[in-house]
């Protein structure tokens, strides 16, 4: 395997099918105050609400509609923030299938739109939801299977000896030890979850057998998987700190206007000049993140693609947008 050609491959994919950002951002992320309501007399007010009503009962009453409004108010917001993650989570799963099988299709030399990608997502909706339930399963299993023990370790010592050192011992070690059992077991997983992926999506395997293919496949593969992974991080940490020092060099270029305007006191003008800036920078951030969503899915891809069948000459076309 080549890897400078993966990247570069991957590089062009993502650059000239800017329509898959869409759904690399996906794959790739209110607040509200609630203050009761106090009436400026305080206790002079529900003295002239008693006297003035004569009734407790509807002193209590009006209270008792206050509390259910704000009930009802914290209720809409939860309910609309859950909303809003169940859209996230629906968007994820159907950009999985989506780029996964854009990208295999574009490195055949097929052409894609928006609207065959987003197709392509939806029919295999289901599946990467089971698929990524799966995962969460095996996943919750090793944690448990890592951490009960470690816990267990750490208590019997607590409650079997008053020494204070040896207890702190006994959790640095099993935290060494954890951090260390870890890596060795979710480093791999995260590498057969890549390949089960597209074993799903562009082989049309099941979801119980992705599992085993991805694994032989990274059995058989071992060093370059991890090569491939250790890679992805590097470029991961690179892009983070390139991204970081452009956002900041931009941030400080949007935001030199509302600093002037705020040292020359026009508030409002330097509010108005802020806002701007920011959302121009938060709109930048977003085409960001899903530009390196699709490059790091367009990566994984392709490098499933180069295991399992021999490398051949793209076509003209393969990486062209529609």
């Amino acid at each position: 395997m080549n890897y400078g050609d993966l990247i570069k491959d991957a590089f062009w994919i993502t650059l000239r099918n800017r329509y898959l950002w869409f759904f690399g951002f996906f794959a790739g992320g209110t607040s509200a105050n609630f203050n009761p309501p106090v009436s400026s007399g305080s206790l002079d007010g529900f003295d002239n609400d008693f006297d003035r009503r004569g009734s407790v009962p509807v002193v209590l009453a009006q209270a008792g509609q206050d509390v259910f409004g704000e009930v009802t108010l914290i209720v809409a917001i939860i309910a609309l923030v859950v909303l809003i993650v169940l859209v996230f989570i629906i968007l994820y799963l159907i950009s999985q299938g989506a780029l996964a099988e854009s990208v295999a299709a574009l490195d055949r030399g097929e052409h894609r739109r928006f609207s065959s990608t987003w197709r392509a997502g939806v029919s295999n909706f289901w599946r990467v939801l089971a698929y990524f339930v799966l995962f969460i399963l095996i996943s919750l299993g090793f944690l448990l299977a890592i951490g009960v023990p470690l816990v267990l370790l750490v208590v019997g010592m607590y409650v079997g000896t008053e020494s204070r050192g040896a207890l702190i011992l006994t959790v640095v070690l099993a935290t060494l030890v954890g951090i260390g059992l870890l890596i060795v077991v979710f480093v791999p997983l995260s590498i057969v979850a890549q390949f089960a992926l597209r074993e799903i999506v562009v082989r049309r395997e099941g979801v119980i057998d992705s599992i085993g293919s991805g694994y032989r496949l990274f059995r058989r593969n071992l060093g370059k998987s991890l090569l491939l992974w250790l890679i992805q991080l590097a470029i991961w940490i690179g892009a983070g700190i390139v991204l970081l020092i452009l956002l900041l060099l931009l941030g400080l270029i949007l935001f030199l206007p509302t600093i002037f305007l705020a040292v020359a006191e026009y508030v409002t003008v330097a509010w108005a000049t802020g806002i701007v800036a920011g959302l121009i920078l938060l709109a930048l951030l977003l085409v960001a993140v899903g530009a390196l969503g699709t490059f790091n899915h367009s990566y994984w891809t392709l490098a499933y693609l180069r295991l399992v069948t021999p490398p051949q000459e793209p076509t003209p076309q393969a990486y062209g947008g529609a």
